[in-house]
This record gives C-alpha cells, sequence and structure tokens, in this order.
C-alpha cells in the first residue's frame, strides 16, 4: 500500500466521489489515549494524528468554538438527603435574567461528574438517574434562552489562537481540518430527556419548537464562529438521538429538518462539507438526508445499526459520503480474527467501489472507562492488517 496523497487530499476525494490512492481509514476514540500500544499514550490530538500517520492510517484534526454562560448568570450547588431517595441529590441551579433553571440527579456510584451536573451529558439523560431535567416546561425555555453567549474578549482570542496553531499543524501534516458544531436533537434530549423530547412531538409542538430554535441558535453561533476562524474543511453535526430510533420520518421533517438544513445551506455557502453522525437505523430518513444534501454520514453499521450496507450504497451512497462499516461495540470488541476480517471484507465491498467511503469503526474505539470495555488491540491489529490487504483502487460494484 502506498500513499502518494495527504490525508486530507485522500479523504476530500472519497467525499467528492473521486478515487483516492486506497480507501481511508479514519477512526474515532472515546475514552483511549493510544492506538496499539498502551505504552504510547497521546496527550493531545497533535501526538494522536503524528501517531495515526506514522501507521498510515488517516487523521483529522478539530478546533471548536466555546459556548460561554452568560456573565449575568449565578450558579448555585448543593448536596441534599430526601426521604425516599436511596442516593443523596447533586442540585444544581442557574440564577438567570429571565428566571431559574435547576436541574437535580441522583448521585449513584457510578456519577462521572463529580460535584458538578454539565448541561450536556448523556449520563444525565435517564429519568432513573435525574430527577429534575434543566427544562421541564415552557416557562423553563425563558431562562434557557439567555444561558449562553456569544465568546468575547480573552475567551474568543483563545479560541482564534488555538485554531490558527490547528490550521499551521494541519498544513504541514496534510490533515484535514473539522470542527464539532451543532447538537439539536441531542441537546434537547440532554436538557429534557428522551421522553419529554419524543412526547412533544404529539403533545406539545409548540413547546418543542420553541426548545429546539434556543437550541438552533447556539448551533448557528457556533458555525458563525468555526467559520469566522477559517481553515475548517467539515462541520460535524451530532445526531446520535436523531436517528428513527427516536424521530418518525414525519416528526424528522417537521421539527428538525429545517433548522438543519439552514445549518447545512450556510455550511456550504462557505465552501465547508457537512458531517453528520447518526449510527442507528437510518434507512427510512434515506430520501431525506439526500434531500439535505448531507455531504458525509458516519454512522453505517451492519449489527447495532442494522443497515442492509448494499442497499445503503445503492439508495445514497452516490451523493452521500458513507464512513464506518464495522460494528465496533460487538463485533471489535468481542469477535475472533475471521470475524473481523469478513467485517472489514464486506464494508469495503459493499461500500467503497464508486469511491464516497471512508472506512471505520462504528462509532469509536474505546478505553475503559464508565459505561465501556476497552477495545482489545487484538483485534483493532486485525481490522488494519484487514484493511491494508484490501485497501486498494479500484474496487468492482456488486
Amino acid at each position: 500500500m502506498e500513499n502518494y496523497l495527504s490525508s486530507k487530499e485522500r479523504i476530500l476525494r472519497s467525499i467528492n466521489f473521486e478515487e483516492p490512492d486506497h480507501v481511508p481509514l479514519l477512526l474515532r476514540f472515546f475514552n483511549r489515549s493510544y492506538l496499539m500500544d498502551k505504552s504510547r499514550e497521546w496527550r493531545n490530538q497533535f501526538e494522536e494524528a503524528d501517531q495515526l500517520l506514522e501507521l498510515g492510517l488517516d487523521a483529522t484534526v478539530d478546533f471548536s468554538p466555546p459556548l460561554p454562560l452568560n456573565k449575568e448568570v449565578n450558579i448555585k450547588r448543593r448536596k441534599i438527603s430526601q426521604a425516599g431517595e436511596k442516593y443523596p441529590l447533586l442540585v444544581k441551579e442557574y440564577e438567570t435574567p429571565r428566571g431559574i433553571l435547576r436541574q437535580i440527579v441522583r448521585l449513584t456510584s457510578d456519577w462521572p461528574h463529580g460535584d458538578d451536573i454539565p448541561v450536556f451529558s448523556d449520563f444525565s439523560v435517564p429519568r432513573a438517574r435525574t430527577k429534575e431535567y434543566l427544562v421541564e416546561n415552557m416557562r423553563d425555555l425563558d431562562g434557557l434562552s439567555c444561558l449562553f453567549s456569544k465568546p468575547s474578549g480573552d475567551e474568543l482570542k483563545r479560541f482564534l489562537d488555538y485554531a490558527e496553531k490547528v490550521k499551521h499543524f494541519a498544513e504541514e501534516r496534510g490533515l484535514l481540518i473539522e470542527a464539532s458544531g451543532p447538537a439539536l436533537g441531542d441537546a434537547a434530549v440532554w436538557l429534557c430527556g428522551v421522553e419529554r423530547v419524543l412526547l412533544s412531538t404529539i403533545k406539545n409542538p409548540e413547546f418543542l419548537h420553541r426548545l429546539l430554535g434556543v437550541i438552533h441558535e447556539w448551533n448557528m453561533m457556533k458555525i458563525n464562529l468555526i467559520l469566522k476562524a477559517g481553515g475548517v474543511d467539515m462541520i460535524t453535526h451530532r445526531g446520535w438521538y436523531e436517528s428513527p430510533v427516536f424521530w418518525s420520518p414525519k416528526a424528522y421533517e417537521k421539527f428538525l429538518a429545517p433548522l438543519i438544513r439552514e445549518e447545512i445551506e450556510t455550511i456550504h455557502k462557505a465552501g465547508v462539507k457537512f458531517s453528520y453522525i447518526m449510527t442507528r437505523k437510518q434507512t427510512p430518513l434515506f430520501g431525506i438526508l439526500k434531500d439535505l444534501e448531507v455531504d458525509v454520514l458516519f454512522g453505517p453499521d451492519p449489527v447495532e445499526g442494522e443497515i442492509d450496507m448494499t442497499r445503503m450504497k445503492r439508495e445514497i451512497g452516490e451523493q452521500i459520503c458513507l464512513w464506518g462499516g464495522v460494528n465496533s461495540f460487538v463485533t471489535l470488541e468481542f469477535g475472533d480474527e475471521r470475524t473481523v476480517r469478513d467485517a472489514v471484507a464486506q464494508s469495503i465491498r459493499s461500500l467503497a467501489p464508486g469511491s464516497g467511503f471512508i472506512l471505520s469503526a462504528v462509532d469509536c474505539i474505546t478505553g475503559e472507562g464508565p459505561g465501556t470495555r476497552e477495545t482489545p488491540i487484538r483485534n483493532i491489529k486485525v481490522l488494519i492488517d484487514a484493511w491494508r490487504e484490501l485497501c486498494s483502487y479500484p474496487h468492482r460494484r456488486i
């Protein structure tokens, strides 16, 4: 396997449906700071990128703008015990210019955030964990609307300075720059819980429209800051809670699609690619995703995602670049060598012909931590070896 393109050139050619030198292998990591050698932990994204390039893999670097609290917001925290509650309760209140927002969580033994409750966290989503969500009713949206503000002063300068550092590094290494910006349905679930968001699609659409509108304002602010910094090649919208597991196509089209369309139009106008993370049962949304003009879809997964990859390639894979193909949490964590090799071969055979494909584990390579099991090093080696054997273009359609 020879590299005659830079990693950035290879990924962009794949996104643009131009055959590169070989199928890119671009992995994502969660709670893990090494790939195959624990003695070579990376301390930052720059060391990570260098290690991946050293192995002949692809890499990206990123910068993402802060979303600072409004300076007029005061925060109070306290722990309380309450009759009938097995665990102590952690209470966090935001005193905003337009009312008080309150969140209460149960301090179970696996709570990962110490004595704090982040505004955005998957650990706060389950009703068994959270006694009171940050947003419980229409009245709370007044306070939510003024919770965050646009970064300015030193905070803005730090962001722009870091963006320049990332751009310089990317230019030296030939790397694609991506930025994590929007989170719409995900943010709504973090703020309200799954039940309230989904029931509101039917019982309280006015509340949901207004909630998503507030979040959308934050998203557009972040997108415009990213574009102001310049140099970014792709902006990623996370949508783990936006799949048909949660939203019917009708609800998706009514509540989410108009706001995501505005994001995409703004991003495309700046000549930047739009990447969408959605890892489960995407088939009912194929037509909508094409209509939205999504550039990259991270998430094709034939196991947990229950995706027919041949059908996905046929129906959207000539317009949307597909990024994924190998299940992580079942195939890579528990599979034997043959299972992993077969998974790599099937994904390349199904998704690589005609380009428009980036190989990855879906959704990430994990390390040990709350809610995760470490991806075995032996299977990562098998994944990379199988990719090296099969990655060269051209690939025939099946």
